[in-house]
């Protein structure tokens, strides 16, 4: 029996004067037994300190993403099965 895997991945960045301090990247989960998992690199420690506000709503921006796409994946996975 052939086993099945989708895997859906996002990636984002935070660029500050055309600098990029943070990439932040996730895994969307597809089946019911998994879990959307996301990670924050900072690629800058000094830019990020000097610009944390920006980069936070940077990182909020990135995971409101996650969660629209989240909620389409879902939305598709529940209108296949019924």
């Amino acid at each position: 029996m052939l086993s099945k895997e989708k895997k859906v991945q996002l990636s984002g960045r935070s660029l500050i004067n055309n600098v990029e301090v943070a990439r932040f990247s996730a895994q969307v989960a597809t089946d019911i037994n998994d879990s959307t998992t996301m990670n924050t690199y900072i690629n800058d420690q000094e830019a990020y300190r000097k610009n944390l506000k920006a980069v936070r709503a940077d990182s909020d921006e990135f995971r409101a993403y996650v969660r629209d796409e989240e909620d389409k994946i879902f939305a598709e996975d529940t209108e296949t099965k019924e």
